[in-house]
């Protein structure tokens, strides 16, 4: 394992991820100077792997690592570099260090966390996508690179948030695309191994098979590359920082469309509708992104429909498929990598030496700034495919690509010209961004007929929007700043020279993509060919667009589509809602009986349907099912249920409610299940606790007084005629259905196998830790989110509404002794009330600590475990609560949150563990001091934290201000700010829990507590 070049390549990338919290803290931005180094050092792991890929040595140990993932389904942490995932990855790790590089000067000073670290996690997310040698893996990697994404622009504020869900939206619609391939191919060869997968001979045996997965594979890899109808996000990504746009759109989630289509290219480039597809779609999709970035007076936007047009030359490439094509697609990405990361910097370095981003707003640059201005020109000579830079050698290989199309005879030419049309359109654009940023100037004229005035001359003057009016007045960038933005660029010029450098790496990545084996011979000069005679023209045509450029641009520019990607989207969403609520109207109530009702209903039909159905051909009740204490219990639940739903307070209904609780606790003991019936004890106790917390927040009685009468008659008949039903269905369906056969196969097998499998006596705990840890661990987020929900839950209503005074209702107030009685002091003071409690604490306290710690350590062999321990252990928080003669918080504020967070990591951190031996959640058994231990018990230790946080959660917020006879020195919405924020002098204003140094519009739910919608953040 030692060996594994590609494993070690990982373990870096998540080590980066697992220190950049710490770095951010102790380094503010200048953190990216080591998150950059840490980028090289995984290129710098990888190397022994390309050069043994290079070498042609496919087999090597450094090139492939394998460990199960999920045995039961061959599910496998596979990693496999060739060709293509070195191309990538290499792409990945050192543009991304290049961009981080620039970030340490780009960013505001201070930490940047936000931005650090969701970097880290694409990076981690792309690399592991480009080596992945499983299907499940590759799923999982491609869905992160879209979370990542989302997160890195919706981190922007309120001009992301739209952007951000509109990008989330797309990439996702192609994570479907992609789920269903992998599925189909999963079921239909029965492996998820990709290596495995792309040899099988089933895609030329199954021409219908192979066309539908094709199709899918493409249309996913369409929505990261942003090919048409698609490409709308890729714009609105940019409302991103700079650097994200530089490494999203050069590097990383576009890369990650192209690297899709290459993967699968040996098993579909042959196939008729993969290649039409592709071909069309990139052709549309580089003029589309050509003609719009034309439109655009935003530099940036302009570099990002550039991007949607280079792609598209890139995709209808593979789309041909053929050797020189795929030669081709590999070398426009590499070079595309280059110029485009260094070209979207540049911008950043103009953006902040003259405050925008317009061009028509930019002052001639180009003799203040000679070192961008050059970087630049160098930058859009690759782009527009002007020789000597990199770029020129791949837009040529791209028309002779072009000219190897097959079908009908005029295909190659129609592709050729398609790509030099595109590439009339490059030209002009690369112009328009050269001319345009440092060449011809603001047009005053024009400026002051938009912003109603002509900016002021004086020196360091700035017109309407803050932009710079005067050339001279130009921030200069430091060597730092523009160092990075102008290395990949500078690299594309010597890289041409001695572009046969590129054979062996373009020729294995050739290698993985077509399943042969090619010894391409890449050279900057061919001699005159038809391709050279392509390029001139597109330099002529391109010339005369730039000559004509102050008639041309304002005319595209004046004339923009009248409809865009985001307002399609917009209205379909609006859409959405209409047919929403039309829909959901019918039950559009907040009376739970309506939609419980409905529920509770369709059961009872089923249930009772099916028993209609299935009565005859029922098995005969086991011997032993009934006995004389059924029908005690039987008798003694039912009339605790009927004052249950007799009572008209809600004490003597809880009362009633925990005798329900009880009796079913004693049923179950009664059946021989001591781990079940401790549990429901316990559960059942800390549950009445909670409910007289929530109590004290309500009316005494269920319905006021007013509401007596055919109302509350009306609504109580509606219950009766669902409960009945409904309890006749439950009760006839386990009479039916239960107690009819014997134990099940999987009974069994746990009963013969479960000791010595896992070497515990105690079967139930280990079939919840061991043999079913996964839902167990389904179970404990869900438990751990409750516990947040509740937080998030009070903390969205102001503390003015969260404690208000109880005026539904008149209490009339006892008749007490006079001032200094026994009797009076008994009422108004809890303190002696209490003292009896306190006594009992301070003797059952450690007693009860001892008891959960003895369940904890015996679970796996005899009843108890840590959800049972963790139950006693929280018992002690209620007895320390109950015992306290006025509110008080038990433990630190922050603490109950710690221990949910904790608890689930700590579950997580033990299913990792198991890749140490199958798989994850796999429990590793040894012996320690003669006793045998497992790593579920590290798993049961997760539990235990998290449910004494829960419970630590519920006491502390819902007990919060309780009336104990003394006015409460805390209320629930301050303790509710206390378990975020830490200990504070008094409630937040706020409606989202947000922290008091960062205040912010709050404008998810101020209009539900405040009666007023509030004024979002960049809206008018």
């Amino acid at each position: 394992m030692l060996t594994v070049s590609v494993l070690w390549t990982l373990l870096l990338l998540a080590a980066t991820v697992a220190v950049t919290p710490v770095l951010d803290r102790l380094m503010g931005r200048a953190a990216c100077w080591v998150l950059a180094a840490l980028y090289l050092a995984a290129a710098a792991a990888l190397l022994p792997a390309a050069a043994a890929v290079m070498a042609g040595g496919a087999g090597d140990p450094a090139t492939t690592f394998a460990v199960p993932w999920a045995p039961q389904w061959g599910v496998e942490l596979a990693l496999r570099a060739d060709g293509i995932g070195i191309v990538f990855s290499m792409i990945a790790l050192v543009i991304g260090a290049v961009v981080l590089a620039y970030s340490a000067r780009y960013l505001p000073v201070g930490r940047n966390l936000s931005f650090s670290l969701v970097m880290a996690l694409f990076t981690l997310s792309m690399v592991t996508l480009v080596l992945a040698d499983d299907l499940v893996l590759l799923f999982i990697a491609w869905e992160l690179t879209s979370i990542a994404s989302f997160l890195l622009i919706a981190r922007s504020g309120a001009a992301g948030q739209a952007a951000s869900m509109r990008t989330l939206l797309i990439t996702f619609l192609g994570g479907l695309a992609l789920l269903s391939a992998v599925t189909l191919m999963v079921l239909r060869l029965g492996t998820t191994s990709l290596s495995e997968v792309l040899a099988d001979g089933i895609w030329q045996q199954d021409p219908a098979f192979t066309t539908l997965v094709a199709l899918l594979v493409a249309v996913a890899a369409c929505t990261k590359s942003a090919q048409f109808p698609f490409h709308v996000w890729l714009p609105d990504a940019m409302a991103a920082i700079t650097p994200v746009s530089a490494y999203l759109h050069a590097a990383a989630v576009v890369k990650a469309g192209i690297f899709l289509l290459l993967r699968f290219s040996p098993a579909f480039h042959d196939v008729p509708a993969w290649n039409v597809l592709l071909i069309v779609a990139g052709l549309i999709t580089a003029f589309v992104g050509g003609f719009l970035a034309l439109q655009q007076g935003d530099l940036k936007k302009l570099m990002a429909y550039s991007t949607v047009s280079q792609l598209g030359l890139i995709v209808a490439l593979i789309g041909v498929g053929t050797e020189y094509a795929i030669l081709a697609a590999v070398l426009h990405t590499i070079a595309h990598a280059l110029f485009k990361s260094g070209l979207f910097m540049m911008v950043g370095v103009v953006d902040h030496a003259v405050h925008t981003r317009e061009l028509r707003r930019m002052p001639a640059l180009w003799r203040t700034m000679p070192g961008s201005f050059a970087v630049t020109v160098l930058g859009c000579m690759s782009m527009a495919g002007l020789p000597p830079m990199l770029g020129f050698v791949s837009k040529e290989s791209l028309l002779t690509g072009a000219l190897e199309t097959g079908g009908p005879a005029w295909a190659p030419w129609a592709v050729a010209l398609g790509i030099a049309g595109a590439s009339v359109l490059t030209f002009a654009y690369c112009a328009k961004i050269v001319l345009g940023a440092f060449v011809d100037g603001r047009d005053e004229e024009l400026l002051a007929r938009v912003d109603g005035e002509r900016a002021p001359s004086a020196p360091g003057a700035h017109d309407a929007t803050g932009a710079l009016v005067r050339a001279e007045d130009a921030h200069a960038p430091g060597l730092l700043f523009l160092g990075p933005a102008a290395l990949p660029i500078l690299v594309g010029l010597p890289l041409a020279l001695v572009v046969g450098v590129l054979d062996t790496p373009v020729g294995r990545a050739m290698d993985a993509a077509l399943g042969g084996e090619f010894h391409p011979h890449l050279a900057f000069w061919h001699g005159i060919t038809p391709e050279l005679g392509l390029t001139a023209a597109i330099i002529a045509l391109g010339t005369l667009i730039a000559l004509a450029r102050e008639r041309v641009l304002p005319a595209l520019e004046a004339r923009p589509f009248p409809v865009d990607g985001a307002r399609v989207l917009t209205a379909v969403d609006r859409l959405a809602e209409r047919v929403a609520a039309v829909l959901v109207r019918p039950i559009a109530s907040d009376d739970p009986m309506r939609h419980l009702g409905a529920i509770l209903l369709a059961f009872a039909a089923v249930v009772l349907g099916s028993l209609a159905v299935l009565w005859g051909d029922l098995a005969p009740l086991q011997q032993g099912m009934n006995r004389g204490i059924d029908v005690i219990l039987l008798v003694l639940v039912t009339v605790a249920v009927i004052v249950v739903c007799t009572r008209r307070d809600r004490l003597g209904a809880a009362v009633a409610l925990s005798a329900v609780g009880i009796l079913a606790t004693v049923q179950i003991l009664a059946l021989g299940a001591p781990d079940v019936a401790l549990t429901q004890l316990l559960v059942e106790s800390l549950t009445i606790i909670v409910i007289m917390l929530v109590l004290q927040r309500l009316p005494q009685r269920f319905e006021a007084p007013e509401r007596d009468g055919a109302p509350r008659r009306s609504r109580r008949l509606g219950a009766l005629l669902v409960a009945v039903p409904v309890g006749l269905a439950a009760g006839a369906g386990v009479f039916a259905f239960m107690g009819r056969r014997g134990r099940s196969e999987v009974a069994e097998y746990y009963i013969d196998n479960a000791e010595e499998i896992t070497g515990g006596h105690n079967i139930v705990n280990v079939i919840l830790v061991e043999f079913r840890a996964l839902d167990t661990l389904g179970e404990l987020s869900v438990l751990g989110m409750a516990g947040v929900a509740i937080v998030a839950v009070l903390s969205s209503v102001r503390h003015m509404f969260i404690d208000p005074a109880r005026a539904d209702e008149q209490v009339e107030a006892p008749h007490l002794r006079e001032e200094g009685t026994s009797a009076h002091r008994a009422i108004s003071s809890a303190w002696g009330n209490a003292a009896a409690l306190q006594l009992m604490v301070r003797v059952v306290g450690p007693v009860l600590a001892l008891l959960s710690l003895m369940l904890f350590l015996r679970g796996h062999n005899a009843p108890g475990g840590g959800f049972i321990a963790a139950l006693v252990g929280s018992a002690i928080v209620a007895l320390l609560y109950l015992s306290t003669s006025r509110d008080r918080q038990i433990g630190p504020p922050r603490l109950p949150l710690m221990l949910i967070g904790g608890g689930v990591l700590v579950a997580l951190g033990s299913g990792v563990l198991g890749f140490l031996h199958e798989g994850f959640l796999e429990p590793l058994h040894g012996y320690l001091l003669g006793q045998h231990v497992s790593t579920s018990m590290i798993f049961d230790l997760g539990v235990y934290l998290a449910v004494l946080g829960l419970v630590m959660v519920a006491v502390n917020l819902l007990g919060a201000g309780a009336t104990t006879g003394e006015k409460s020195g805390e209320g629930t919405r301050e303790r509710t700010d206390e378990a975020v924020e830490g200990e504070l002098p008094g409630p937040l204003d706020t409606t989202r829990g947000e922290p008091a140094r960062r205040r912010r519009v709050g404008v998810g739910t101020a209009h539900l507590t405040a009666g007023t919608k509030p004024r979002e953040a960049g809206r008018r």
